[in-house]
């Protein structure tokens, strides 16, 4: 993709999304919108953020903004990239590519990662929507690895085997089955971590 094709997206992101929070709080995933995060009292939001890091110290937390994507997203630039994604040139190219035979769709979603945000170690594997390969595309510019926000790939024992700097207008692929994170967004990250993600898949 263009440089300049990349910024439109960096710019409907960081200017027109509206994101949720999806969390991982008391054994359940949720996700909480901008209105009712304000809503909560005080203690109620301190309590969420301690059931937050209890289940992220024992390896099953995640805190980051998000906002799916579907063929009838009103952001024309977010619109026309799903559509993309969709099209048979690339399902066919990426099935191609990889190995992984007849590729029939891709799922978006809009995701960024502030101050304080994390993904801990998991897997993509979903039966029930045919998930096969992982992707995200990265729009944050200039991003420093200090920040944090890398992907991070790990063996099944937890020792790390690679980590990957979400550099501006690069595409990150991966099998659902390899064991990741997205690590710990620090204090002093300058700008969030943006990024279309999703998946490739067969239905």
């Amino acid at each position: 993709m263009s440089f300049e094709e990349a910024a439109h997206l960096y710019q409907a992101l960081s200017e027109n999304v509206t994101f949720d929070t999806a969390m991982a709080v008391d054994g359940r995933n949720i996700v909480v919108s901008a209105e009712e995060w304000k809503a909560l009292k005080d203690e109620q939001r301190k309590q969420i953020y301690f059931n937050l890091m209890e289940n992220a110290a024992k390896g099953n937390g995640f805190s980051y903004g998000r906002r799916y994507i579907t063929e009838s997203e009103a952001n024309t630039v977010l619109n026309n990239f799903f559509s993309a994604l969709n099209s048979e040139r690339v399902l066919s190219a990426m099935s191609e590519m990889t190995g992984m035979g007849d590729l029939n769709y891709a799922s978006m979603q809009a995701t960024r990662f502030v101050p304080g945000q994390f993904l801990t170690r998991h897997k993509d594997v979903v039966e029930q929507e045919g998930r096969k390969l992982a992707y995200v595309f990265n729009l944050s510019p200039e991003w420093h690895p200090d920040w944090g926000g890398l992907l991070q790939f790990f063996n099944e024992d937890g020792a790390t085997t690679e980590s990957w700097t979400p550099n501006f207008n690069t595409l990150s692929l991966f099998t659902v089955e390899n064991i990741h994170s997205v690590t710990y967004l620090t204090p002093f990250a300058k700008k969030p971590r943006y990024a279309l993600t999703g998946w490739f898949g067969k239905r």
